[in-house]
């Protein structure tokens, strides 16, 4: 282990410390950056023309959970119209994106949840945005995550018709 990485891993400790004294003396609902590396990642559509900060807010306000990072959001990453990625969790921190009754908060505990701005059934994701999303799920399949769409663990129309449709066309679902 390098120096680099001994410091950063400190710091992720020292963090979590921080996080776990919030959480117990301040009664805060915070999630900590405690899980094991996840397996999944789970593509979504935002379902709506909701701006970061609208789904950030309704997220917070329904959940109350918020993030190490400081946000609401229950996906770990949201990418906008334009392609930036904002990301709001931690990856080894519990999401609140896939509730499947079969198992309760396993997805959630399992996998990295990554949103695109839009509804996609109704109009196809931008190119920025797929482009964003390419490079997160291959570098994610590179670190030998497998990618799954939300459809595809509990009924419902997300990730929308044209992003599922673009994940089977380059490989990523079967």
């Amino acid at each position: 282990m390098t120096i680099k990485e001994l410091i950063e891993r400190l710091m992720l400790q020292l963090l979590i410390l921080k996080l776990q004294l919030q959480v117990k003396f301040l009664r805060q609902k915070l999630t900590i950056p405690n899980l094991p590396k996840p397996k999944y990642v789970v593509v979504h559509h935002g379902g709506g023309d909701y701006s970061f900060e609208q789904a950030n807010k309704h997220h917070k306000d329904k959940w109350g959970f918020i993030s190490s990072l400081g946000f609401g959001l229950g996906y770990q990453k949201w990418i906008k119209y334009g392609g930036y990625v904002i990301i709001a969790r931690r990856d080894n921190e519990e999401g609140a994106h896939t509730a499947d009754p079969q198992r309760p908060h396993y997805w959630n505990k399992n996998s990295v949840g990554i949103c695109l701005r839009g509804n996609t059934n109704n109009n196809p994701p931008t190119e920025w945005q797929l482009r964003a999303l390419k490079e997160e799920l291959d570098e994610y399949k590179r670190k030998g995550y497998i990618v799954k769409a939300h459809r595809n663990i509990v009924a419902t129309s997300c990730p929308g018709n044209h992003l599922y449709q673009w994940l089977k066309d380059n490989k990523y679902i079967i």
